[in-house]
């Protein structure tokens, strides 16, 4: 992964987060959490400033929006608050690394993501102590880390300028959503 281009690392981490973003969708929607749809412009925002020359964006306001819409795990009593808090970290996450050469980390966005899995692992296992082999062969991290080698396979063979944005956008997500779900495993409503 981290032989990828700086450019490539940011199109699989973006691809990550969308692999995210319905988990964060679907907390917003049961518990009539505000205005989820900001989240896909600050989303749709940074694949536009990463592919497109000159586009600007305007880190700090995206910053302060993704900080408003996290929601605090005090205020729910829901399991699907953590999954949202995770898509809102990795976006956090990304915006810092977009910023500033010391913060950038181009596997932050992937440590996340497996983090919101293991959660979910271990919320499942209850009070049984996993080893790490276990949470490794779950069926959840094994997925995600064949999503993780299809994306790296695929940017590690492509010439990024070559294609459009639209192009890039829907392989990576062609890839990323090929089992219709999510990271978590939440199947992918079909439109």
């Amino acid at each position: 992964m981290r032989e990828l281009s700086r450019k490539q690392q940011s199109v699989l981490s973006l691809a990550l987060l969308e692999r995210m973003k319905p988990n964060y969708q679907l907390f917003a929607h049961v518990t009539e959490f505000p205005q989820p749809y900001i989240l896909d412009n600050i989303a749709n925002s940074l694949w536009e400033k990463l592919l497109v020359k000159n586009a600007k964006v305007n880190f700090a306001v995206m910053e302060e929006k993704i900080e408003e819409l996290t929601p605090d795990e005090l205020d729910f009593d829901v399991y699907g608050v953590y999954p949202a808090i995770y898509y809102c970290t990795g976006l956090l996450t990304y915006l810092n690394g977009e910023q500033s050469e010391e913060e950038y980390d181009s596997v932050a966005i992937a440590k996340i993501s497996q983090g919101c899995i293991v959660h979910l692992i271990e919320y499942q296992a209850g009070d049984i102590e996993l080893e790490n082999e276990v949470i490794r062969e779950h069926e959840l991290m094994t997925a995600e880390m064949s999503v993780l080698t299809d994306l790296i396979d695929w940017l590690s063979t492509t010439r990024l300028k070559d294609l459009d944005l639209k192009s890039i956008r829907s392989k990576a997500l062609e890839i990323v959503f090929a089992d219709g779900v999510t990271n978590i495993g939440i199947e992918l409503e079909s439109e």
